[in-house]
């Protein structure tokens, strides 16, 4: 992971005051006209009549740092503050916090952005030997709407094609998967057993033919989705599927998920229930 240092020297929205970090606040730039990547955003920061500022600002191509993680910032001010930041963090927050704006830009990767965000976001937890409990949204501290892919459903559906709040548990989900992607070593002399994950949605039959929600199922499978809002094109593991949004949620065929995630549907009649199965174990 590589980060740009680019300290602001705007006074206004640099104030010197040191701080001790006790957490971590996402944002979003809110800014979806291209052009609008991080240098644009730190530019904005700097400039003398601007009295906002963040730690860090990601887009598709780069991390840039604002200011040093031991500095206030001026990304989470407020006239209140949530009951549970109060108790938390402080009575005011930017003066205990990391803050992390997520750009938006039409003309940059947001699955890209998205990815810069979670290395950097893991790597920050990391450091400071911080659980995911750490991580806050701007609006779980001030009420704002923000980032509104993780607190508005209609933002989050365009997005991330789910709802705002299971795309904020998949955002804490990958970076926790992040924070324990280091395999244990092997053992010897142990025995096998199998596993079976009850999943808290159904899916769809229709005309004969079996649907599964792409996310949910493929995450839990460990597959890797990517969702681009602009074309609503889903991918699992870099392979493109056909889907169709019910609800916010894309479904695709359960036999082409199975595919392209290695594995084979098993399909009973009696209890209309699909079973994804190696490729190894389908014998049928």
């Amino acid at each position: 992971m590589q980060i740009t240092e680019m300290l602001l020297t705007n006074k206004t929205a640099r104030p010197g005051i040191k701080i001790s970090p006790k957490a971590l606040v996402i944002h979003w730039t809110a800014n979806e006209n291209k052009g609008a990547n991080a240098r644009a955003n730190r530019s904005y920061f700097n400039q003398p009549t601007t009295e906002a500022s963040a730690h860090y600002i990601v887009d598709d191509k780069e991390i840039i740092r604002c200011l040093p993680e031991n500095e206030m910032g001026y990304h989470v001010g407020a006239k209140s503050y949530t009951p549970d930041a109060q108790k938390q963090l402080s009575v005011y927050p930017n003066n205990c916090t990391i803050g992390i704006e997520m750009c938006v830009n039409a003309d940059g990767s947001f699955q890209a952005m998205y990815h810069k965000t979670l290395e950097l976001v893991a790597d920050i937890l990391t450091r400071y030997k911080w659980g995911i409990e750490r991580i806050w949204r701007h609006h779980d501290i001030t009420g704002k709407n923000c980032p509104a892919f993780f607190t508005a459903d209609d933002c989050a559906h365009k997005y991330f094609g789910t709802g705002a709040a299971d795309a904020w548990n998949c955002f804490k989900q990958d970076i926790h998967n992040l924070l324990t992607s280091n395999p244990q070593k092997p053992q010897s002399h142990v025995d096998n057993c199998n596993i079976q994950v009850a999943l808290p949605a159904k899916g769809i039959l229709r005309a004969g033919v079996s649907y599964l929600p792409v996310r949910m199922v493929a995450e839990a499978l460990g597959g890797i989705v990517g969702w681009e809002a602009d074309t609503k094109r889903v991918t699992v593991n870099g392979q493109q599927l056909d889907v169709s949004i019910e609800n916010g949620i894309a479904y695709a065929a359960t036999r082409k998920l199975a595919a392209v995630l290695g594995r084979e549907a098993v399909w009973e009649q009696a209890t209309k229930t699909v079973t994804l199965v190696p490729k190894s174990q389908n014998t049928g």
